[in-house]
């Protein structure tokens, strides 16, 4: 298995170089330009993050993820953190992390509070990491998108499809 591990590191790094000289549409560590050097904030309360999707006007992208998930990581690292620099991201979708094997207590749509094991199980996710689209309402507006593919390119293109398509889901 650590062979295996090893193989994709390896893949992924060579794929991030791999692009012809052309400057790819992410960067790696950007940790340090991110607010205050932050992560990307947990889900704590649907309904407050509906509210303010509402007043938005834009989808809701939960990424549902563990603490033990390397490809989380690399979702994290090398694509939404990197995409949400830009203001054609920022200004599109609001974006939330939902560890669901955390003990964390988290609001649900309907305003009851749920385990966030239980979260995941409502919305039947059992793969990791997960990117859900939801509207204001707690409604799937777009195809999930499920696992990470080892050329992040890839999943940057599935991911601006997606937001493209939750973004129509609202109008």
């Amino acid at each position: 298995m650590n062979i295996l591990y090893s193989i994709f590191l390896i893949v992924l790094g060579l794929t991030g170089y791999a692009s012809a000289g052309a400057e790819p549409d992410y960067k790696h560590g950007v940790e340090e330009a991110l607010p205050n050097g932050s992560s990307i904030q947990h889900l704590q309360n649907f309904q407050q993050v509906a509210a303010t999707a509402r007043t938005r006007g834009v989808p809701i992208l939960v990424v549902f993820c563990t603490f033990w998930c390397q490809h989380c990581d690399v979702l994290e690292q090398q694509v939404l953190k990197p995409m949400m620099l830009k203001d054609k991201y920022r200004e599109r979708i609001l974006l939330k992390k939902l560890e669901v094997d955390s003990d964390s207590t988290i609001t649900g749509f309907d305003g009851r509070q749920y385990r966030s094991d239980e979260i995941g199980k409502m919305y039947n996710v059992d793969l990791y990491p997960t990117m859900v689209f939801f509207d204001a309402n707690g409604r799937e507006v777009s195809q999930r998108i499920v696992g990470m593919n080892l050329v992040v390119e890839h999943v940057v293109d599935k991911l601006d499809s997606a937001i493209d398509k939750a973004v129509q889901a609202l109008k």
